[in-house]
C-alpha cells in the first residue's frame, strides 16, 4: 500500500472545530468524517474513496493514478521523507509554510517559477499554517520557510516572509541557509 501512496499527493484538511475550512466542506459536499476524497490536479472531485481495506485501496488508488496522472509538482511528500532524501541526495530541505487561505495549484505555480533552479537545489515541504502547526514551528503566521540539514535534521534556519516580499528576497535567505548546511 505504501508504495501506492507515491502515485498521489495525500493532502490532510482539518474539519475537527466548527466552522473550519467550510468553504472546502460545502465544495465537495461533504456530510461526515472522516472522508477521503480523490480530486485531480485541478482540484475538481473525481470521487470518494469506496473502500478502507488495504487491497480495494490499492487498486483504487493505481486506477485513478494511470487516469489522472497529474503534473510534476515541486512538494515532497512529506518533511520525514524528504529529510531520507536529502541525506542521500546531500540536499538542503525547505519547508515552505503557506496561509490557510492559498490557493495550493496558484501557489505552486507562483513559487517554481519563483525558485528557478532552487527546485533542483532543494528538496521542498509544503504545510499549511494552520494555528496549531503556527504554533507547533513558533509561528505568529505565514508564509514562512525553514530550511533543515538533512543530516541532523533540525532547521538551520527560519525565514519569515513579508507579504510584499519579491521572489528575490526568499531566494537570497535561501541561498545563505544553504551555506550553513555541512556537505
Amino acid at each position: 500500500m505504501v508504495a501506492a501512496t507515491q502515485l498521489i499527493v495525500p493532502i490532510l484538511v482539518d474539519c475537527s472545530e466548527r466552522g473550519q475550512n467550510e468553504e472546502l466542506q460545502k465544495k465537495y459536499n461533504v456530510q461526515g468524517y472522516p472522508t477521503v476524497l480523490y480530486v485531480d490536479p485541478q482540484g475538481e472531485k473525481i470521487r470518494e474513496m469506496g473502500s478502507r481495506d488495504a487491497g480495494p485501496i490499492v487498486k483504487e488508488i493505481e486506477g485513478l493514478a494511470k487516469k489522472h496522472p497529474g503534473r510534476p509538482s515541486i512538494w515532497q511528500n512529506s518533511l520525514k521523507g524528504a529529510l531520507a532524501a536529502g541525506q542521500k541526495a546531500k540536499k538542503p530541505v525547505a519547508v515552505y509554510v503557506a496561509e490557510e487561505s492559498a490557493d495550493l495549484v496558484k501557489l505552486t505555480q507562483r513559487l517554481a517559477k519563483d525558485f528557478g533552479d532552487r527546485t533542483k537545489k532543494f528538496l521542498f515541504v509544503l504545510e499549511i499554517g494552520r494555528a496549531d502547526a503556527l504554533k507547533a514551528r513558533e509561528l505568529e503566521s505565514a508564509p514562512a520557510a525553514f530550511v533543515y540539514d538533512p543530516a541532523s535534521e533540525e532547521p538551520v534556519e527560519k525565514i519569515a516572509i513579508g507579504k510584499d516580499d519579491k521572489a528575490d528576497v526568499l531566494n537570497k535567505a535561501l541561498d545563505e541557509a544553504a551555506k550553513k548546511v555541512k556537505k
